[in-house]
């Protein structure tokens, strides 16, 4: 969750004015601070690989005449931020991400109400579209995380920065990359180390921790008294997509079994508790760069974590927090008793009349109704 002064965290609890901000940067004419906009919305999703997206809504006079115009993507970037207006009067700006334009469209004929949309997507989408001549293969003797951040500064230059919290040190093991850079390369060093990599509201890659529901909150929603920011939740309990065991393993092709190992849920008071009322539901991983079972153990783990919680999910819809992200831990107090959620996907809307969707999974049960 992006840091909120005091005042921010009471007003977006209130009523508040809010405002949007979208900086262009162009290839060709620089940088263009406050686009006008109309509307338009950014999306967040842990499970996706582009875990950013964004739609806006501009005035039908900015449709781009020329590939160097500014609304066409065929190079510029977008930076944007929502504006949390404090009873000061001044304004708390929150970052939404840096965007790269993928597509931009009208209606024809055009009129005055006719919008021009631009989509837009996070940097990892460039990175992923930079896809290898011939397979290549990992530098020897390089660590994990320095090949994450190569693979990712060979397609968008050492201006931008990518931040390890993992504090790995662990040696790659040697990985032969088909041709996609993303889902075959940098995907599956940060499975290695339990991590995953994604760029940040600031458009910065970051290689962290698996996410888990151990994680302090950093935010509560409620319902039901004077402070509720909580409008509406739809609770669905499934089985689907729902493990309760990980095994990991490497991959030989000497003929010698490769190393595994597996990782269960065993906590008694899971609703997924392996061996339990719900079963035994393994899910599988297997990886060259998993050459010993220190290193699987890390590897189960971290896809444990990520399929483990899907059994009860929450669809949350609530007063805008633009601050909260993918992989944040929140509380949710609904008829006064209190769960706790992980967020994989929320969205934030640019203009005053929109809420904002959350989903999460949780291992909580869902409170009866009252």
């Amino acid at each position: 969750m992006w840091p909120l002064s005091t005042q921010a965290r009471i007003a977006i609890t209130q009523s508040h004015a809010m405002t949007a901000r979208v900086t262009v940067y162009s290839p060709t004419t620089g940088v263009h601070p406050d686009l006008p906009i109309s509307g338009g919305q950014v999306t967040v999703d842990a499970k996706s690989q582009v875990r950013r997206t964004a739609t806006l809504q501009a005035d039908p006079s900015f449709w781009p005449a020329r590939p160097s115009d500014l609304l066409a993507p065929f190079g510029s970037e977008a930076a944007i931020e929502y504006g949390i207006v404090l009873p000061s009067g001044t304004i708390e700006w929150v970052p939404l991400g840096m965007f790269s334009l993928e597509t931009t469209s009208r209606q024809r004929p055009v009129s005055a109400s006719a919008d021009v949309t631009v989509d837009l997507v996070d940097r990892s989408s460039r990175v992923a579209e930079d896809r290898f001549d011939a397979p290549v293969q990992t530098v020897a003797g390089a660590t994990v995380v320095a090949e994450i951040r190569r693979l990712i500064q060979a397609t968008l230059g050492t201006g931008v920065p990518v931040t390890d919290l993992t504090g790995s040190t662990q040696i790659a093991a040697l990985l032969e990359i088909d041709r996609n850079r993303w889902p075959d390369g940098i995907e599956k060093l940060a499975d290695a180390i339990g991590a995953e990599t994604f760029f940040d509201v600031l458009g910065m890659g970051v290689i962290r921790p698996q996410p888990t529901l151990a994680d302090p909150p950093v935010w509560t929603i409620t319902t039901g008294d004077s402070d509720s920011n909580l409008l509406t939740a739809k609770d669905t309990l499934t089985r689907k997509e729902v493990y309760n065991r990980a095994i990991a393993s490497g991959q030989r092709s000497d003929g010698t079994l490769p190393v595994y190992a597996a990782v269960s849920d065993t906590d008694p008071n899971s609703p997924t508790l392996y061996g339990g009322p719900f079963g035994r539901k393994p899910r599988f991983y297997s990886s060259p760069l998993l050459t010993t079972v220190a290193q699987c153990t890390t590897t189960a783990t971290a896809l444990l974590e990520r399929v483990r919680g899907l059994g009860v999910q929450i669809a949350m819809e609530q007063l805008v927090n633009p601050a909260l992200d993918a992989g944040d831990v929140i509380t949710a107090i609904q008829d006064g008793v209190a769960t706790t959620h992980i967020i994989d996907s929320c969205s934030v809307p640019l203009t005053p009349d929109g809420t904002q969707g959350l989903g999460t999974r949780s291992n909580d049960m869902p409170p009866p109704e009252q």
